[in-house]
């Protein structure tokens, strides 16, 4: 077997865990990524939709791991972040392989459905479940404009990804 056309999909694996551990790194450090009244943006949950996409489901789920295990260091939550991301990373992936195109379209719902399923986990489990304060008021205050500002990016990662994916892509793939 010839393993020499596996270069371009190295490559462009390596490529995606570099970017996942550098927006990581931007959105978990001390000054955070903070947009107006320092509402929080998350950062990883549109880029790895995004990059989920484009590859198939085990390699979208190992790279959505490797993306909540790194948000998991920084927050000190025992695999939450983990194991929600690598489920959304699959499911988007198994989406666009057997239901729907890759378009912006799709990425703007994936992305979306994706952010909001993250923040309600989020709410139910550690805020209401645990009994962490005022859901209502934490929702509109933080959840809400995180959202709002966490979807700005998914065209941005949208067409990021695919230019990276186009430029790296094996015979196979066209």
């Amino acid at each position: 077997m010839n393993y020499n056309n596996n270069k371009p999909k190295i490559k462009r694996r390596v490529i995606f865990a570099l970017i996942i551990i550098a927006t990581a790194i931007v959105q978990n450090t001390g000054e955070r990524f903070d947009g107006v009244f320092g509402v929080h943006a998350f950062l990883l949950i549109p880029l790895v939709v995004a990059i989920s996409m484009f590859e198939r489901e085990i390699v979208a789920s190992l790279l959505g791991a490797l993306a909540g295990l790194l948000w998991d260091l920084s927050t000190g939550l025992d695999g939450y972040n983990m194991l929600v991301i690598m489920l959304i990373c699959a499911v988007c992936s198994i989406l666009i392989s057997r239901l729907m195109r890759n378009n912006i379209v799709t990425s703007v719902v994936l992305g979306v459905s994706a952010i909001a399923v993250y923040i309600f986990m989020y709410i139910a489990i550690y805020i209401v479940l645990d009994g962490g304060g005022y859901p209502v008021s934490q929702i509109l205050r933080f959840y809400l404009p995180s959202f709002i500002f966490t979807s700005a990016f998914i065209p941005i990662y949208y067409y990021l990804i695919k230019t990276i994916f186009n430029s790296n892509r094996t015979v196979e793939e066209y």
